[in-house]
């Protein structure tokens, strides 16, 4: 299992599905407005590939792979522990 963190801007106001295809991985945590974190077997481009299928003309979405050199700031210690329990 790998950690991916997903972040997209939107054009469209249709964007339930898309918020159901990154939840459908199971293992998420919705960090922000816009950016999700997910726990996958897919590589990254098959996780853009199926994501893509949800997105409209003009979109834009981003699947980046987390190793295991992150820091962040400002969050709950039940997110920090989020990551940190993914052991990458």
């Amino acid at each position: 299992m790998a950690v991916y963190c997903i972040s997209y801007d939107l054009k469209s106001d249709n964007y339930e599905n898309l918020i159901e295809a990154i939840k459908a991985y199971g293992l998420w945590w919705h960090q922000s407005g816009s950016t999700w974190f997910i726990e996958a077997t897919q590589s990254s481009k098959q996780i853009l590939n199926n994501l893509n299928n949800h997105l409209y003309e003009g979109d834009k979405l981003i699947v980046i792979q987390v190793q295991k050199h992150w820091w962040a700031t400002g969050h709950t210690e039940e997110e920090y522990q989020w990551m940190k329990n993914r052991n990458f």
